[in-house]
């Protein structure tokens, strides 16, 4: 099993990086359309413990330095699977989402001892927040 993790994490530290919600929904849609598809090993995997294990042992071996991913790095991955990964997968598996997030959250924990989560779309959506002069204003819904 061999993800291609050079191009689902294909310039990581920008899309980590996010600051407005329509720069959100530009680069899920972006990400939706040319590396959703790289994560099926995953997603279709019929033992989901498996197939992270094999995910999260391809992310050490692609961002690893003097033998471990250092924190810089790491924590741009750990936005990167919270902004895209996580609720890309709630958003098209359905069912066995929760599963596969549950087992890939675990996996990456233990494998880079982190403390992430996951969030679906619409929750990350929600929680951007325009601003006026530096201060927080509602958004009108539209």
């Amino acid at each position: 099993m061999a993800f291609n993790i050079d191009k689902i994490f294909e310039s990581y530290e920008p899309f980590s990086r996010i600051t407005t919600k329509k720069e959100y929904e530009n680069r899920m849609s972006t990400f939706q359309a040319e590396r959703y598809s790289y994560l099926s090993e995953l997603t279709e995997a019929t033992d989901i413990a498996v197939a992270s294990n094999a995910f999260c042992d391809g992310v050490h071996e692609t961002f690893k330095k003097f033998g471990k991913v250092r924190t810089g790095p790491l924590m741009d991955l750990n936005c990167f699977l919270i902004y895209y990964i996580f609720p890309a997968i709630l958003k098209n598996e359905g069912e066995r989402a929760s599963a596969i997030c549950d087992t890939l959250r675990d996996t990456w924990n233990s494998r880079f001892k982190c403390d992430i989560n996951y969030t679906d779309y619409d929750s990350l959506m929600s929680g951007f927040k325009k601003k006026l002069l530096g201060i927080a204003v509602e958004e009108e819904d539209k």
